[in-house]
């Protein structure tokens, strides 16, 4: 391959030679190796161009890789790992109609047994009011309670329905409160033992369960084993209805605990942070929920 100084070098020596004809011929390919390495440079010149754009539109196409979904150890308690057995499958589930147990009142504090700060007693509360039939029935409709809410509560809840399929767990739905192992309740808002309203932050939900030791019961030991106990807020915190797709999210949130996910993601965007990530089940949420079930629990409801 020739390049363009070596082109130079032998027309001079031409000219030399032969003055005329070659100084004609010289005019001639410099205007034509003029020519060429005009449009060389502009052929260059449009690759580079084209390689920028293709490379900068590439660049602007490639979607984000996504993240891999890992498993989040506050699922564990500070007790060990909790999470139902198979001997106590199908979990059976009671979505009451709106029902709440703010009736039922602490007589020393004056303010429902089902505070916040009573979180313990309510699995007992609940076996107690369901030992009363007609206590039970007397039970009323929480405010700000929609006819929407149930329907937002039963979506919630079937949301892990995903996970029976792979053998985890399984659970359905009763409309016998008697047989039930979890239970939902409503709540216009949640107090504190001083009986002050909780506004403060976007909490719209709180579950309660007993626990025991697993291998004391493996060994024949004998437990009292008491419902489960989810309590999904009916009004946000202007106190207005809550929207449906946020009591929902609560829901499914909620069930979460109550199936043994014991703590909150750090990661916003999971439902199981204390933001509700954006309402559903997130890769992290899955493969935690995998994970709780494939261990042996130190603790079962």
């Amino acid at each position: 391959m020739v390049s363009t100084g070596d082109y130079r070098e032998i027309d001079g020596r031409a000219l030399k030679l032969f003055p005329h004809v070659t100084k004609v011929m010289l005019q001639k390919r410099k205007k034509h190796n003029l020519a060429s390495l005009i449009m060389s440079l502009l052929a260059i010149s449009a690759l580079f161009a084209n390689g920028k754009n293709a490379a900068l539109a590439q660049y602007r196409k490639a979607p984000a890789k996504p993240a891999q979904a890992g498993v989040y150890p506050e699922y564990r308690s500070r007790f060990g790992t909790i999470h139902w057995v198979r001997d106590q499958m199908p979990l059976k589930v009671y979505i009451s109609p709106g029902l709440t147990l703010d009736s039922m009142i602490d007589p020393n504090l004056g303010v429902p047994i089902a505070n916040t700060d009573n979180l313990a007693a309510w699995p007992n509360l609940v076996a107690n009011v369901l030992s009363n039939p007609e206590q039970f029935q007397a039970l009323k409709r929480a405010d700000g309670y929609v006819d929407g809410h149930y329907q937002a509560a039963l979506e919630g809840v079937l949301s892990w329905k995903q996970f029976e399929r792979e053998g985890l767990f399984s659970y359905e739905l009763t409309q016998d409160p008697g047989e039930a192992d979890i239970y939902v309740f409503f709540t216009n808002h949640f107090v504190g033992k001083s009986g002050m309203a909780l506004f403060a932050q976007d909490i719209r939900g709180y579950t309660s369960k007993t626990n025991f030791p697993y291998k004391a019961i493996l060994a024949g030991g004998q437990a009292d084993f008491k419902p489960a106990v989810i309590v999904l807020r009916t009004t946000d915190g202007q106190g207005q209805p809550m929207s449906l797709g946020k009591l929902k999210a609560a829901a499914t949130h909620e069930f979460g605990h109550a199936l043994g996910i014991e703590g909150h993601s750090t990661n916003p965007v999971d439902l199981m942070s204390a933001y509700y990530g954006r309402g559903v089940i997130s890769p992290n949420d899955a493969a935690t929920i995998r994970h709780l079930y494939r261990l042996t629990p130190d603790l079962i409801p």
